[in-house]
């Protein structure tokens, strides 16, 4: 009887670790599942809000269907907003705007600016090498012309 009690006893410790392990696993499912979809999922919802709730008239946006605009008015109580894109007025859900765009800062603004002047400076060397090419062949021309026309006259 001894035996049979004790065999028993390790059934059901068998079983009682069993039960542990698998509730553990299920413990352990969900800790990933959180910080792997849940965390990271809240994380950009609280970034759109803090985004919408920065939108301003005069802002540059990018719509969902990737239109490019500047916010001409905004109406929060039926959530939508009027884009201006190049005189064109439209009215959107606030749920279509995609991002605002930020506005470049001076100092790449300024390094924007001396490429635009270096590359303005590129094309007048070129038309100047341009011009020095087209008198060059013009000359040649004309003394290839001379060289035919004093030959027909021999």
């Amino acid at each position: 009887m001894v035996s049979a009690l004790s065999g028993t006893l390790v059934g059901a410790a068998a079983q009682g670790s069993n039960l542990w392990s698998s509730a553990l696993l299920i413990v352990l499912f969900v800790a990933i599942f959180y910080f792997f979809i849940m965390r990271p999922n809240r994380k950009q919802q609280d970034q759109r809000k803090e985004m919408m709730s920065g939108l301003h008239v005069g802002d540059r946006v990018v719509t969902i269907g990737g239109m490019h605009g500047v916010v001409d008015s905004l109406d929060k109580a039926n959530k939508t907003v009027t884009i201006d894109a190049d005189g064109i007025y439209l009215v959107f859900d606030l749920q279509a705007i995609h991002h605002v765009e930020t506005p470049k800062s001076t100092s790449t603004a300024k390094v924007t600016d001396q490429a635009t002047s270096s590359v303005s400076a590129a094309p007048s060397e070129a038309s100047a090498a341009t011009t020095q090419a087209a008198s060059s062949v013009a000359e040649s021309a004309d003394s290839v012309a001379s060289e035919a026309t004093g030959k027909d006259s021999e």
